[in-house]
């Protein structure tokens, strides 16, 4: 499904050899697109491994160290190491009790 976020209608330019039909992005679009890639930026700054652990949280918020430390074949402690360095930048918190929470990533 196509989603249109109030385009301006397309202007059509031609000479006498060619006609050019220009898209102009509405305010809106350039609003969202910003923000993604300020999203996308912002994640350039994390290591390899942080960004694997992200992305498994992303797909299982209710993921646990155990977990994360099976799928990525390295030990809890270095789990608990990233972590802490993902909280610490702000990229990443816990919400809830350390049995039965979720983690949330920071946008």
């Amino acid at each position: 499904m196509n989603k249109t976020i109030n385009s301006p209608y397309p202007e059509i330019e031609y000479t006498d050899t060619h006609f050019y039909i220009v898209f102009k992005q509405s305010k809106e679009y350039i609003t969202i697109t910003k923000k993604e890639r300020s999203g996308q930026k912002r994640w350039s700054e994390l290591t390899e491994r942080q960004k694997e652990i992200m992305y498994l949280i992303s797909q299982n918020r209710d993921i646990s160290r155990k977990q994360l430390s099976e799928i990525l074949n390295i030990n809890q402690s270095a789990i608990q190491k990233q972590i802490t360095k993902l909280k610490q930048k702000d990229f990443l918190k816990r919400v809830g009790p350390p049995k039965g929470g979720h983690w949330e990533i920071v946008e």
